[in-house]
């Protein structure tokens, strides 16, 4: 019983080495910037106008003139690369 114990319990500086590694490894990515330049990025606002005023406003003149916006360019990742992860903030 005596041996069981001894191979199971941790000795208390691996415990307190732990968890300083832990409280380091927090504080790191607490402080790291947030980056909004990153791929995949969702940028979002709110519209307040109604639905009725946008179908007055696009005639059918208006659909033929407009131009497409521009789309970011992306850069395709090779084959045998993965993505990195991105930790969860």
């Amino acid at each position: 019983m005596l041996q069981q114990y001894r191979f199971v319990r941790l000795p208390m500086a691996g415990i307190v080495l732990l968890g300083l590694l832990a409280a380091l490894y927090l504080a790191a990515a607490r402080k790291r910037p947030a980056k909004s330049d990153e791929p995949g990025a969702v940028a979002s606002h709110k519209i307040d106008t109604p639905a009725e005023d946008v179908l007055k406003y696009w005639t059918d003149e208006k659909m033929r003139s407009a131009k497409p916006a521009e789309m970011p360019k992306v850069k395709g990742l090779k084959r045998g690369k993965k993505r990195a992860k991105r930790p969860n903030v």
